[in-house]
């Protein structure tokens, strides 16, 4: 069993289950997870590549950087799921006639093919996760996510002078 932090100042501490950071952590992997399976199950793809399969069929080309502009997600993550996807011939790759350093990515056939396998399972579980949360609640979680993401985008250097004196590590 885990025992709680016994050193001095530990009882001004948030609790874990009250630190938000922790919590959207914890949230995040479960999703992640459970996503991944289904994916796997579905359609054999990474969630990283489904990913990348849902912007394409919402966009038909990009070029990987708008995807990661848009995405926030690691760019050498990316170019490896990028590269995979290619190798399993769900994703081709042509040279930009405007820019000839770039690639404009579409969906292969059998892209298509392999993301409208995996769609119905992960629309079920869209539609699972929606149907927990009121209108309300929608509205309310999306709103906040925005406040969230505003801050995450603060630069780091704003919270340094503070972090002295508080008491939470996250």
């Amino acid at each position: 069993m885990l025992e709680k932090n016994r050193s001095p100042g530990a009882e001004s501490q948030v609790p874990l289950r009250e630190m938000l950071t922790y919590r959207l952590a914890r949230l995040n992997a479960k999703l992640s997870a459970q996503a991944s399976r289904i994916l796997k199950e579905s359609a054999e793809i990474s969630l990283g590549q489904w990913r990348i399969l849902v912007f394409l069929d919402v966009y038909e080309t990009c070029k990987m950087t708008d995807f990661v502009r848009f995405s926030g997600f690691d760019k050498g993550q990316v170019s490896r799921n990028v590269s995979d996807l290619i190798k399993l011939g769900l994703v081709s790759a042509e040279r930009s006639e405007t820019d000839q350093r770039t690639q404009n990515l579409s969906m292969t056939p059998l892209g298509r093919q392999t993301f409208e396998r995996a769609r119905p399972a992960m629309r079920r579980r869209q539609a699972a996760l929606l149907d927990r949360l009121s209108e309300d609640e929608r509205a309310m979680f999306y709103f906040i996510i925005e406040k969230l993401e505003d801050v995450a985008g603060a630069a780091p250097e704003i919270f340094v002078a503070e972090a002295a004196g508080s008491g939470s590590t996250e």
